[in-house]
């Protein structure tokens, strides 16, 4: 997972209500935060009722000794002489987001991976002939269980993307289930891809996608929505090249922040990448990479955005610029 070192002021505009918690605890461990800062977090708790409960398992978790151990060991890697001006702290807060990010994603990968019939790991792809001769592919770090019993046919995404090529059966419509909804379908090609919220992409054929709550929309292809629990959001056009272009082995970018660019790449590295500062993630991107060099398209995107790529450990990449 990919954060920034200091979230600044925009901690809101990280993914998952976890991912804030982590971002907030690195923020106020900065010597440099302000009182602003302690309001500002102080209204963050107050907006939800989940961000507690996710602030204080972060607390938790930076309490377990494995975690201090790590933290005691990344902190002793030397500095070069000239860069031992920057403030350390601003590192540890680096190291907590990466630590704490992977711990948290950790734990809830067990569990899902407990349960799953089907998972792959980071940078993996596996392709799946389902019981009813539909095709699924399933991306990168991703897990799920199959529904196969009397009339009912389909699977449970239980994290992670997966791609559906789905034979026709108008009497047993296949059917994708997730946190926030579900995706029907008789016949089609599509995405499912889960978080937050449960992005849907047709690449052809017609798709309903209903919410827990009941809100419901139809696709059609070239076309997305996002499945929130309580809502369907309005459908929008997609470039089919792209969005599917993982399924050749491939990722391409069309004007693109690079911190978002970092996040989707960051899925397929076996490590951690932080982009330093939030000046440098909203650097734009436009490019077609191949995804068997992770490293090396992190080397070019950084070659793009004038900046320094750092090793810190084969697990933690640092882009600074």
């Amino acid at each position: 997972m990919s954060l920034y070192s200091k979230p600044e002021s925009n901690v809101t505009s990280l993914g998952t209500t976890q991912d804030q918690a982590i971002a907030w605890f690195a923020r106020l461990q900065d010597s440099k935060s302000t009182q602003r800062d302690r309001i500002e977090f102080t209204e963050w708790l107050a907006a939800n009722p989940n961000h507690q409960a996710a602030y204080d398992k972060v607390v938790q978790l930076w309490q377990a000794p494995a975690l201090n151990t790590a933290l005691g060991h990344y902190a002793a890697i030397p500095l070069q002489p000239a860069k031992r001006k920057l403030h350390l702290q601003r590192w540890a807060a680096a190291a907590c987001v990466v630590l704490m990010s992977g711990w948290v994603l950790m734990a809830a990968g067990w569990v899902d991976y407990w349960q799953a019939d089907l998972v792959t790991s980071t940078g993996e792809q596996r392709r799946e002939m389902l019981a009813d001769g539909s095709t699924l592919i399933l991306n990168t770090d991703s897990a799920v269980t199959f529904d196969y019993a009397g009339d009912r046919r389909g699977v449970t995404l239980l994290s992670g993307e997966a791609y559906f090529e789905v034979q026709p059966d108008k009497a047993r419509p296949f059917i994708v289930t997730t946190a926030q909804g579900s995706v029907r379908v008789v016949g089609t090609r599509f995405t499912v891809k889960t978080g937050d919220v449960t992005q849907v992409d047709v690449e052809s054929g017609i798709v309903i996608c209903t919410s827990q709550r009941g809100d419901s929309r139809q696709l059609t292809a070239r076309q997305h929505t996002d499945i929130a629990y309580q809502s369907v959001a309005a459908i929008s056009q997609i470039d089919t090249s792209r969005t599917f272009a993982w399924l050749k082995g491939r990722l391409i970018f069309q004007d693109q922040p690079l911190a978002e660019v970092i996040a989707e790449l960051d899925r397929y590295h076996p490590g951690a990448i932080v982009i330093a500062n939030a000046k440098l993630g909203q650097t734009r991107i436009t490019g077609n990479y191949k995804l068997e060099d992770t490293a090396a398209i992190i080397r070019s995107l950084a070659e793009i955005a004038g900046a320094r790529v750092i090793n810190l450990s084969p697990y933690l990449t640092v882009l600074k610029g």
